[in-house]
């Protein structure tokens, strides 16, 4: 008896198994892709959220200073470069640089030096940073991931019109201190009544 002749749609041919590991390579491909782009996806995220806290780190710094004590040493802030390209928080022709104001006590009217100052070393050295230092790196062990961040703080000072009381806006940009991107920004502006103690006049 002879033997069955094999049907034409049995098994795979060559061409058949060529394209099926075609479209498997394709798909593959499409998957690694997809999960390269997730995790850079990720970690900018992962930055984001770091700078934001970093951020808040440092205003968090002025919400606990009295209005008096809010202010920056400014003879070290950078002069050229991103922190002083950065027009939106960054006003261009301000003096001392980007309007940022000396620390001052309100009553003397006089510049202090942060580190010196009788009130500003219980801040920054309680938490370990000093808030008016315009431009600082964070960096290696100091940083929260390891990664390399630049935390820059602006001071704008305004009288406001007649009859307003005086009010200073801090804004702290965190960047990207590789590729100068900016990832967090907090403004807050702070009335001349803050920090004063009760049953004193505001300014």
């Amino acid at each position: 008896m002879a033997a069955p002749r094999p049907s034409a749609a049995d098994g795979f041919g060559l061409i058949e198994l060529l394209i099926a590991m075609v479209v498997l390579q394709v798909a593959l491909l499409a998957l690694v892709g997809v999960f390269g782009a997730g995790a850079a996806a990720i970690g900018r995220a992962s930055h984001v959220n770091t700078a934001a806290v970093l951020a808040d780190q440092q205003m968090e710094l002025y919400r606990t200073m009295p209005y008096d004590a809010i202010g920056l040493d400014t003879g070290s802030a950078p002069t050229s470069g991103t922190y002083v390209g950065d027009t939106s928080v960054c006003t261009s022709g301000q003096s001392p640089v980007c309007s940022n104001i000396a620390p001052t006590n309100n009553s003397g009217g006089g510049a202090w030096s942060c580190t010196t100052s009788t009130s500003v070393p219980l801040y920054f050295t309680a938490n370990g940073v000093n808030p008016c230092v315009a431009h600082r790196t964070v960096s290696g062990s100091g940083s929260p991931d390891g990664h390399t961040y630049a935390v820059d703080t602006y001071i704008k000072w305004a009288t406001g019109a007649s009859g307003q009381r005086p009010t200073k806006q801090v804004s702290v940009v965190v960047r990207d201190k590789t590729s100068a991107t900016e990832l967090a920004k907090e403004v807050t502006t702070f009335d001349c009544s803050t920090g004063n103690p009760a049953n004193t006049a505001p300014c």
